[in-house]
């Protein structure tokens, strides 16, 4: 069965520039929502799909990264986009062109290892239609790296008529510029530099300060035998200014590693008091008293089968209260892409697992955040690459979900029957 790439009309642009780029042979229709199905297989994550078609072409497959550290770097910035690029409001985008990437191609021609890569490629879809936006005065670096993805990708693969090229005049734009090495005690060459950056302002203010002086001069005596013959005026004392709070760094630990996702053993499950629909689970997750977590999975399972059960819990959600009952944690599940089952995901030899085991991807770990910040969307920009494959595997992207265990085995997820199945 062939490929199915159904694109909505003057949405998901990177999706489409992608697809022209690669050449794919998938076949390209208009549709309500944007998805691509092949072999009875249906995603509709942006960046799985752009993945999928960049790994299948003939030639492109290195956008996806040379190497492990190349993959996780673009990795992390797909992540990004997800984030920061998709579904967020003009000002956040201008916000992100002028602060974020503006800044990272001050000194880099591309995103990820000074070469061509899908990053590119996303990012240019995503703000074709920001042109406007992007300007020479406030993000001069984006400027110019938007230039040369139009005339290397766009012009030189002949996809203008989808995508028009802008006209952009480069007179005012840097170079990216290296990194200054200071070295420490050079004193002099700090002042010469600082003396020759201020010749031109001072030649340009000379003869202004000359003329404004011999105008100033009668008046400035004036001013002299006035206070010679009274008393002398106080001076007024100049209020130092504070200093702005230096700006909270912003790291680029992959976002996955934000999520703590951890081996969960339930020991206790019963029916809440309060709803019909909803289970009040005691959860251990390797700490000194078990986690108190709500789940709506009563339609699915039986209160036995909920019981001394392994599962997987998202640990580090702000708690909140469900009916009453405050829940701290939320057991991942895979759906059926028809609806037609809800399933639990576990390890897949809980014989190697142990309550409190981390879940991580590979070239993706890092330090989870204590509690995650409901503005930084970290689990909503995760969760819409996480599914499972048909062979029952749990995924983030391409990747599969593995449990660090004591012994440095690692122990990939599963869950029963459902086959490609988003996971939450």
């Amino acid at each position: 069965m062939a490929a199915v790439l159904r694109i909505p009309e003057k949405t998901a642009t990177e999706v489409l520039l992608t697809y022209k780029l690669t050449k794919s042979n998938a076949q390209l229709e208009t549709g309500a929502e944007l998805s691509l199905e092949v072999d009875n297989e249906k995603m509709d994550a942006p960046n799985t799909i752009i993945k999928y078609l960049v790994s299948k072409s003939a030639d492109k497959t290195e956008l996806l990264g040379t190497d492990k550290t190349e993959q996780a770097q673009v990795e992390e910035w797909l992540s990004y986009t997800n984030q920061s690029l998709r579904g967020v409001g003009k000002k956040e985008i201008v916000s992100n062109i002028e602060k974020k990437l503006n800044d990272h191609l001050k000194t880099n021609t591309y995103f990820v290892n000074n070469h061509l890569t899908i990053v590119d490629i996303v990012i240019f879809g995503l703000l074709f239609s920001h042109t406007k936006s992007i300007k020479v005065t406030s993000a001069p670096n984006t400027l110019r790296w938007f230039d040369l993805i139009q005339n290397t990708v766009v012009k030189a693969n002949n996809l203008t008529q989808d995508f028009p090229l802008v006209e952009i005049n480069l007179d005012d734009v840097p170079e990216p510029a290296a990194p200054v090495v200071v070295k420490k005690g050079d004193k002099k060459g700090d002042a010469k530099a600082g003396a020759k950056k201020g010749e031109a302002k001072a030649d340009a203010k000379t003869e202004k300060k000359s003329e404004a002086a011999a105008t100033a001069a009668p008046a400035t005596e004036e001013k002299k035998g006035a206070v010679e013959g009274g008393k002398p005026k106080k001076e007024k004392k100049v209020k130092a200014k504070k200093e702005p709070a230096p700006a909270a760094v912003e790291t680029d630990q992959p976002v996955f590693s934000r999520i703590d996702i951890r081996v969960g053993y339930i020991k206790s499950c019963k029916k809440h008091e309060g709803a019909d629909s909803l289970y009040v689970e005691e959860i251990d997750i390797g700490e000194e008293e078990p986690r108190t977590i709500v789940s709506g999975l009563v339609r699915w399972y039986p209160v036995e089968e909920m019981e001394n059960r392994w599962v997987l819990v998202l640990a580090n959600l702000k708690p909140a209260s469900m009916r009453g009952v405050k829940s701290f944690g939320m057991v991942l599940c895979a759906s059926a892409p028809d609806g037609s089952a809800v399933e639990l995901l576990g390890p897949v030899d809980p014989s190697k697992v142990k309550a409190g085991d981390r879940v991580y991807v590979e070239g993706m770990e890092g330090e989870p955040e204590k509690t995650l910040n409901p503005k930084k969307k970290y689990w909503e920009t995760v969760q819409p690459e996480l599914k499972t494959n048909d062979h029952l595997i749990a995924l983030y992207g391409d990747k599969p979900l593995l449990i660090k265990t004591a012994s440095g085995e690692a122990v990939q997820c599963k869950v029963a029957s459902v086959k490609n199945g988003g996971i939450k």
